[in-house]
């Protein structure tokens, strides 16, 4: 069953919660109004009460796997008087959530990698019901690559600098019909390639000079067939880049 940390008494406040950065405001934006959500590595709880005094959203769960990112986000939802509509939860991703408590699921500043590994803990996530609204710290390919091996599909990529860093928030949802197995260069780079804005440009230069790194260590010391699959993604996004 899941495990709630319930609210202990504290005198609410008329103290201003710290503004969303453009990171968590993205997030936000995705959210479909009307919509329960779940805020997974909630952290200080900055977001849902957000979510909450923008009536973006009725009901919140902010998840976390640790006990004093929780301690510190309950102070915050009794500041902010939302107590009634964000509920804490003890939980490892969404191991203690069930399937009728969110609509949209929330998961920012986790590696892409660990983000897949709590999708794929989730079954009941394969259903166009649920929206995923993902911002992956790192190894954004990893990511990519489970939800085109999993039958979901990235609806949108949204750009994004936040305090000198880039990052891209993504949009998704199950299609049952939709696969896009084996696709490299959609896996490494998704829709990013095809925009002309200087965030988009910097992560893609990013990417390339990743690639060519790896290509370089794997024609040396690892996997020939791996280093020309590299060459030829470095390549054909060299030549989307200068054709746009």
């Amino acid at each position: 069953m899941p495990m709630t940390l319930l609210p202990e008494s504290m005198p609410v406040s008329k103290k201003s919660m710290p503004e969303l950065g453009p990171r968590l405001l993205t997030a936000a934006s995705l959210v479909r109004r009307g919509s329960k959500v779940a805020d997974i590595g909630t952290d200080h709880a900055y977001l849902p009460i957000y979510l909450i005094r923008n009536n973006i959203s009725s009901k919140v769960l902010a998840c976390d796997l640790r006990k004093g990112p929780l301690d510190n986000a309950r102070e915050n939802v009794i500041r902010a008087g939302c107590e009634n509509e964000i509920e804490l939860r003890l939980s490892d991703g969404l191991d203690c959530i069930l399937p009728n408590e969110a609509d949209d699921i929330i998961i920012c500043g986790m590696g892409g990698t660990l983000i897949s590994d709590i999708l794929s803990r989730t079954d009941w996530l394969k259903n166009p019901h649920y929206r995923l609204i993902m911002q992956p710290q790192s190894h954004s390919d990893d990511l990519r690559r489970f939800l085109f091996n999993n039958g979901f599909v990235i609806d949108d990529e949204i750009p994004v600098c936040d305090e000198g860093r880039d990052y891209v928030v993504m949009n998704c949802r199950f299609a049952d019909d939709y696969w896009d197995k084996d696709n490299e260069l959609k896996t490494h780079f998704g829709s990013l390639l095809h925009n002309t804005d200087d965030i988009s440009r910097r992560i893609i230069g990013r990417t390339v000079a990743y690639l060519k790194v790896r290509r370089e260590s794997e024609k040396e010391y690892g996997d020939k067939n791996l280093s020309d699959l590299f060459k030829e993604l470095i390549i054909q996004a060299e030549e989307i880049l200068n054709e746009s």
